[in-house]
């Protein structure tokens, strides 16, 4: 972290006078700070402090192991911290605490103990323990800011402006010390200068040095999060040049060296509107069964370790995907061009070969550097009409292709489901944009015949790559997912039995939950259900260490398939080059692929948290005017401040605080996710019905109930734990209440936006 002007104007001087030690007035004095300067030197005096360069003694100022070097900040920790990643998730929900994620577990921390961290920070804490486990900390030291500079928007407070922050888990607003020119309700970069001590008040503050343009505006609003997330806009003029030397002609040389598929009748399946297609299926009927290829764009042969360009793939980690907007992992020139296999090109390919039975049997495998050429690009849409109906108009070779694709996908499918193969039933939100970029309509996702067909065809790489690497190559990067925590299992099972859903546990953790899946009586309870146990799993990660993937039951699994946009496969690319193929003599270093495996993980969380950061922002832009419309919907989760509703006219959930319930007597049962009334018995849970309107879009999309009957109705459960520890046995009627009667829909409004803005000047 680069020192400001005023903190190395400190530091020399502490270092001109032998570190003697100087009061905050000789230090003000010495610097020849003006009136206006000294909360300026106020601030840097007091932010050294917090970082550990200065120390104090009575009152006197001094530096602490410090270097001759001022432009760093030393970052190291005492042995006696541990390092760990600021969560400031529920900081920036308005509660008094926030989490240290650590490699030893996450520490609770009280706000009072969080120095002046911000979320995603590196710091450094003070752990204590309970029972060997994790239980709380105290931060002790800023490591690494996390985001130095912040996209977001200004907004006036009497007569000063304040910047807020784009992303809501950045859980306070900063003073402006220079505006740079820019004005109320435009989005601007902040380069924060002080972060503030809450010890002493000070509040953080920064200076504008880019003004972005108008909030609201789809492209403006697009570029503060590629701003906040840091992402890359241009390539560097050394990738750049690096792509001249490219050539998109193949040689002779190159093609005696490779299998020629071009003779094979190959498709490609891909959404459709996309460019860079890296995959392409041919399928043959050999005996009673099959042969599958899978070609996959031999992307390795044109990005070299050595060269810039994979360097900067390195740097980026993997493609980036937003409206209208895509942040590319590979220049345009070889995503879109020389790497992406289009119809009728002769293109490179690295090709897993599989015979099959006739039952879906693997019988032999095998992976040739080959050179294919694609006769027809399909969308997912097409594959399935053609599914359904039979109807499209295609060449009678591809719908054979197609139809015998469809015979081996369904006998994959059976045999993963029967090794395991857990599926969750959770279709994604589908985002529409007008030709202005502005989202004008959601919709589902549904996972189709064609989607499962190409994601079937693809397993069987993958796994093919990760099984022959590890016994060839000394290190691979492994796609792994863990196996959930039986801790986690155990209050999963309570919260489900406390639904009427019976879960058997048996010695196998997949048939496990596949068991609990399959015992879910209706689509509402996998609306509700599936969620919940994917919650409890852990997320699939890379790492060289070996583990297998438990969600899809497979022992040995990697990515291979999609060198284009993933920073893994074009790795695993290089590996099955040198161990496979044996085409190259190159050879990475086992600390590299490892580097390459956090970089890969790290990278995909980003791009994961800035997409779901830009649909987010759509998405509330899209509901302003929606304020005071009715929707139906459904419980789908619960906290301990209040209902997470699943609006049934529009795909999105939203957010029902328990101070809109009947009264304040209302007890949160963590384990039953359930609120019930203390006095009467009465309760609000998981898969409830109700009627809503929104009643305020800010941070979030907040509702209130409708004044209507029946506007809160009870699904049919077994058993209701009362808070006593007792049962409250319940009959199949429905239970039906309208909440909130008799309360005045427009001051009950007014309440709850009153207790809002208290609760937004309190963060």
């Amino acid at each position: 972290m680069k020192l400001t002007k005023e903190q190395r104007k400190i530091v020399k001087i502490l270092e001109d006078t032998s570190n003697k030690g100087l009061s905050y007035n000789e230090i003000v004095v010495k610097c020849s700070a003006t009136k206006s300067e000294k909360s300026l030197y106020k601030a840097a005096i007091s932010s050294l402090h917090e970082l550990g360069v200065l120390v104090k003694t009575q009152k006197k100022y001094k530096l602490k192991d410090y270097h001759q070097d001022d432009s760093v900040i030393p970052r190291e920790i005492s042995p006696q911290l541990l390092e760990g990643v600021f969560d400031a998730t529920s900081l920036s929900r308005n509660y008094s605490f926030a989490f240290v994620r650590t490699e030893k577990g996450d520490f609770y921390v009280s706000s009072e103990d969080t120095l002046n961290a911000y979320h995603n920070d590196k710091v450094g804490i003070e752990p204590y323990f309970r029972a060997g486990k994790p239980d709380r900390c105290i931060v002790r030291r800023i490591i690494d800011r996390a985001n130095t500079r912040m996209a977001g928007d200004l907004r006036s407070s009497g007569n000063k402006l304040l910047f807020i922050c784009s992303s809501p888990k950045i859980h306070n607003w900063f003073s402006i010390l220079d505006t740079g020119g820019a004005r109320e309700n435009q989005k601007v970069v902040l380069e924060v200068t002080n972060w503030g001590n809450p010890k002493t008040s000070i509040a953080p503050s920064g200076k504008v040095i880019e003004i972005l343009g108008d909030s609201g505006d789809p492209a403006v609003e697009l570029m503060a999060v590629l701003r906040q997330f840091q992402l890359p806009l241009e390539f560097p003029s050394s990738v750049l040049d690096s792509l001249t030397s490219i050539s998109d002609t193949i040689g002779e040389f190159e093609l005696s060296k490779r299998k020629d598929y071009r003779g094979l009748l190959t498709y490609t399946v891909d959404p459709s509107s996309a460019k860079d297609f890296d995959d392409a299926i041919s399928i043959q009927r050999i005996n009673d069964g099959w042969r599958l290829y899978v070609h996959i764009a031999d992307v390795a042969h044109y990005v070299k370790p050595d060269s810039p360009i994979f360097q900067e793939a390195v740097q980026r980690g993997n493609s980036f995907y937003f409206p209208k907007k895509v942040i590319p992992m590979l220049p345009e020139m070889l995503s879109n061009g020389v790497c992406s296999l289009r119809p009728d090109e002769d293109k490179l390919t690295m090709t897993v070969v599989t015979d099959f039975d006739g039952n879906g049997a693997i019988l032999r495998q095998e992976m040739v550097e080959s050179i294919i050429r694609s006769n027809i690009r399909l969308a997912y849409e097409q594959v399935d009409e053609f599914f359904e109906s039979g109807l499209l108009e295609l060449d009678s070779e591809i719908k054979t292709a197609l139809a015998e694709s469809r015979k081996l996908s369904s006998l994959l499918s059976r045999k993963r489901m029967d090794a395991g193969y857990i599926f969750f039933d959770l279709p994604e939100i589908e985002f529409h944009y007008d030709s202005e970029g502005f989202l004008h309509k959601m919709s589902l996702a549904e996972e189709t015949e064609s989607h499962k067909m190409i994601e079937n065809f693809m397993l069987v790489a993958n796994e093919y790559t990760a099984k022959k690497l590890a016994q060839v190559s000394p290190t691979v990067m492994y796609r792994i997912h863990e196996d959930p925590d039986w801790e986690k299992l155990e209050k999963l099972f309570e919260t489900l039995g406390s639904y009427g859903i019976e879960c058997s546990i048996r010695e196998n953790p997949n048939k496990t939950v596949q068991g609990i899946l399959h015992s879910l009586p209706n689509p509402d309870y996998h609306r509700v259900f599936d969620r919940i146990i994917l919650r409890s799993m852990k997320k699939a990660k890379y790492t060289t260490e070996h583990q297998r993937h438990f969600g899809l039951a497979i022992e040995y699994y990697t990515h291979f398939t999609s060198p284009i946009r993933r920073l893994c496969d074009l790795v695993i690319h290089h590996l099955c080059k040198t161990y496979i193929c044996k085409s190259q003599t190159f050879a990475f270093k086992p600390k590299q692929v490892a580097f390459y495996a956090t970089v890969s993980s790290e990278r995909e969380l980003l791009a994961d948290e800035a997409e779901r950061e830009i649909e987010r922002i759509y998405k509330l832009a899209y509901l302003k005017d929606k304020v005071g419309e009715r929707f139906t919907g459904m419980v789908i989760g619960t906290n301990s401040s209040g209902l997470l509703v699943r609006l049934n006219e529009i795909p999105l959930t939203a957010v029902l605080r328990s101070s809109n319930f009947i009264s304040r007597s209302f007890v949160y049962l963590d384990r039953e996710m359930r609120f019930i009334n203390k006095s009467t018995g009465y309760y609000y849970q998981l898969l409830d019905k109700v009627i809503v309107q929104i009643v305020e879009v800010s941070d979030d999309v907040y509702l209130e109930f409708a004044e209507e009957p029946d506007n809160h109705i009870h699904s049919v459960v077994k058993t209701i734990p009362k808070t006593n520890g007792g049962r409250i046995s319940m009959s199949d009627k429905k239970k039906r209440h309208t909440a909130g009667k008799g309360i005045d829909v427009k001051t009950r409004s007014k309440k709850y936006a009153s207790n809002k803005t208290k609760m937004k000047h309190g963060r």
